[in-house]
């Protein structure tokens, strides 16, 4: 399923993920495009003219990229980018020597081009082992390259500053990743977990939940009961509306089951019209008056806008959990006790206990 999920991304993430790009990509331009600015006065200052003029080209450069990415083509601001950090890097290796540090700039752009999705995997790999394979050759061709203009003696620290400005961006851009990242795994466990139409838990997760739940209520000494619902003779109503009324009637009452949960109590859509409650926190008073309420509220609820005749009733059975007894007999306990409300009458509430007496509420 997650497989499936994966190949066909929803429109939202896919947004989201572009959004993503979006941002990361401006705000590294931003932050190279000021660098570039400050570069200008100091390489005058220095005396290195050539380098200064080289420095305006790229400040041209980038807000060109900048421009370009406002106009949607982020992919060919990518490549403008990645072209002005090569040449950059070159030219000022060549003048200054590797002493600098203006070499690392190659290991930020390698990075930025993985994230151009208009780049095949294989592509974009390429593309970013290029950038370090240029890294390499300026090593080879100016590792002897000493120099020549004035504050030799900062040298170590401004290949510190280099350092970390080309290491920032790849910080910021891979937290960002990151974060999307997560969001992307949480929606997708949270998909793998809901009913597509009710939008409650489905029956193969909502079993994990159950039992961290009775592990709780264990530990902390405090009462859990468990409801089996049904919304009576949906099938006729199905027959006699059709099915896309049937389904607005589960999500109506799905989005009002919802409302009288808890925080802590589950909510599951265990089959067809099928509903399975849990409810923490709550002893067999407590939770029979809960689910009266439920009851009474489905009753008069507006099941469909245009059926405003329609009505649509529930009926449930309802037992406090005992400690020691596994989910299975506990959930066959419910199911008789919903039996017996369907059996007599419907519309109503039966309560069994673990020695299966059952009790009927009074309508």
């Amino acid at each position: 399923m997650l497989k499936h999920l994966l190949k066909q991304p929803k429109q939202s993430e896919l947004q989201e993920i572009e959004h993503v790009k979006f941002l990361i990509i401006l705000k590294i331009a931003y932050f190279a495009l000021a660098v570039h600015v400050v570069l200008i006065p100091v390489f005058a200052h220095i005396g290195a003219v050539t380098l200064a003029i080289v420095n305006v080209l790229s400040v041209c450069a980038w807000a060109g990229g900048i421009f370009l990415i406002k106009q949607g083509l982020t992919s060919l601001a990518l490549r403008v980018f990645c072209l002005e950090v090569v040449i950059h890097s070159t030219i000022v290796c060549a003048m200054l020597g590797l002493d600098a540090g203006f070499q690392f700039y190659l290991w930020t752009v390698s990075c930025l081009l993985m994230i151009d999705y208009q780049l095949t995997l294989k592509r974009a790999s390429l593309y970013s082992v290029l950038m370090i394979i240029a890294f390499a050759l300026l090593y080879v061709f100016f590792s002897n390259t000493n120099y020549p203009f004035a504050y030799s003696e900062l040298l170590p620290h401004i290949k510190i500053i280099n350092i970390i400005i080309a290491g920032l961006p790849m910080i910021y851009g891979m937290g960002l990743i990151r974060e999307i990242t997560l969001s992307q795994r949480l929606e997708l466990t949270e998909m793998a977990a809901r009913d597509p139409l009710t939008k409650l838990f489905n029956r193969r997760f909502a079993k994990r939940l159950i039992m961290n739940a009775r592990k709780n209520c264990i530990n902390n000494n405090s009462p859990l009961c468990m409801a089996m619902a049904d919304i009576d003779q949906f099938k006729r109503i199905n027959d006699n509306y059709g099915h896309d009324k049937g389904d607005t009637i589960l999500v109506n009452i799905s989005r009002l089951i919802s409302e009288f949960m808890s925080e802590d109590d589950i909510a599951v859509r265990w089959g067809g019209e099928e509903f399975l409650l849990i409810l923490t926190q709550s002893n067999e008073r407590q939770a029979f008056a809960k689910i009266e309420a439920l009851r009474t509220k489905i009753a008069v609820l507006e099941a469909h806008p245009d059926c405003p005749d329609l009505k649509v009733t529930m009926s449930f059975g309802l037992i406090e959990w005992q400690p020691l007894t596994p989910i299975e007999k506990m959930l066959q306990y419910a199911d008789s006790a919903l039996y017996e409300s369907k059996h007599s009458g419907r519309n109503k509430t039966t309560i069994v206990h673990a020695q299966s007496t059952f009790f009927e509420n009074e309508d």
